[in-house]
């Protein structure tokens, strides 16, 4: 009992990769909206009462309730206009939860206060979402002391048993609601969302990317399909100075960047360690566009690090549907990697265009590159059959796709 305890205490908040997994599955939109909307519902309550037949007696009273409707106010307008950041999430949370606990000590009714310690059980629920268990015990003890406040003064008139019943109730469904949201996320954690994401990132995965990328071929049979794989430059360096840590936040800050910048509506996975991949259905954009704009995005980031971007394009009435398409576009990973491994062998911070005419002649093609530091197209000769050096990375990273 005590190691299942001291287990789920060490557990680390779900902000950063449920918040990922929110964008990727274009869905944090709805949850800002449904959170905004209810929270301004609650914080509309204590304006309503002060109106009401029966408005808060005293001053005290009066201030609180006013208290409780500013601060729900306050924690809309936080999701009002972007998806807040982990901290923005914590003030959210203390914010909403104080203003809850105002809105109880404001009323007059024991009762009517009890009743309105059940909507704490809503912020209790949040908290298990998205952040750490010190934060939903923190959460509780707030609870167990504001609802202790009204039972008191109810037992004066409706006696024990009935008090102890409605304080029950109310610590009942803050325990339940939360815990059970625990469960459901970490099962979310450990099997859906390993499944097909990174955990880190939000991002798919490389099997996920790769149907992904298929998908998207299949939905639209006009235009290219491109493929972008980025590669960050001194990553290692990055890691070896300042911890694996501070790694792991560039990372996640880099799938946010690509998540940001990207075109709409295309497939985004993380290849392992600090490699990305990007599929695109180009329609008429330029592809070379597209890929200094993904390198730009990661440019700017406050990390010591940059981006080496090759990418690749076919037509994709030249995709074949169904079980075809993973060939074809294993083939354009491997020439948007050879182009990457360019940039990276000219400094890095660049971008390499692997020109493929036609999806047969994946093995053949001669390409061209263009290079962001000279601004012009440069040759590239096409990766050799016979090169250990691409039959090793062939073998290591593109057999297992």
């Amino acid at each position: 009992m005590v190691t299942s305890i001291r287990w789920w205490w060490r557990q680390p908040d779900h902000f950063e990769w449920l918040s990922a997994f929110l964008h990727v599955r274009r869905m944090a939109t709805m949850t800002r909206g449904v959170v905004v909307a209810v929270t301004s519902c609650l914080a509309a309550v204590p304006f309503v009462v002060l109106l009401g037949s029966a408005p808060p007696a005293s001053p005290l009273q009066r201030t609180l309730s006013v208290l409780a409707g500013l601060g729900g106010l306050a924690g809309a307008a936080l999701w009002l206009h972007h998806f807040p950041t982990k901290n923005q999430s914590i003030v959210f949370s203390v914010t909403a939860s104080f203003s809850i606990a105002c809105a109880v000590l404001a009323q007059s009714d024991p009762l009517t206060a009890m009743l309105g310690c059940t909507t704490f059980a809503s912020i209790s629920g949040y908290i298990a979402l998205f952040h750490t268990p010190a934060l939903m015990v923190a959460n509780l003890l707030v609870v167990i002391a504001v609802t202790a406040v009204p039972a008191v003064a109810l037992v004066g008139s409706d006696g024990y048993v009935r008090t102890v019943s409605a304080y029950a109730v109310v610590l009942i469904g803050n325990v339940a609601v939360p815990y059970g949201v625990q469960i459901i996320v970490h099962t979310l954690g450990v099997d859906l969302l390993k499944a097909d994401r990174d955990p880190l990132t939000g991002l798919y995965n490389r099997r996920a990317f790769l149907r992904r990328a298929g998908a998207l071929a299949a939905t639209n049979r006009e235009g290219s399909l491109l493929i972008a794989m980025i590669d960050l430059d001194r990553f290692k360096r990055l890691n070896d100075t300042h911890g694996h840590s501070h790694g792991d936040r560039a990372l996640a800050a880099v799938g946010r960047a690509l998540r940001d910048h990207a075109p709409r509506g295309s497939v985004i996975g993380r290849a392992g360690g600090e490699e990305f991949l990007v599929a695109v259905d180009l329609g008429d954009a330029d592809p070379r566009a597209v890929g200094h704009g993904l390198r730009r995005a990661i440019e700017v980031l406050p990390f010591a690090t940059t981006a080496s971007v090759g990418t690749t394009c076919v037509p994709i009435a030249e995709i074949p549907a169904g079980d075809g398409a993973h060939d074809v576009i294993t083939e354009l990973i491997a020439a948007a990697d050879a182009a990457m491994y360019e940039a990276k062998r000219n400094g890095g911070n660049q971008t390499r265009h692997h020109g493929r005419p036609t999806a047969r002649q994946a093995r053949t093609s001669s390409h061209r590159t263009w290079s962001s530091t000279s601004q012009r197209w440069e040759a590239l000769p096409s990766p050799r059959p016979n090169d250990l050096r691409y039959r090793r990375r062939d073998s290591e990273r593109f057999a297992s796709w």
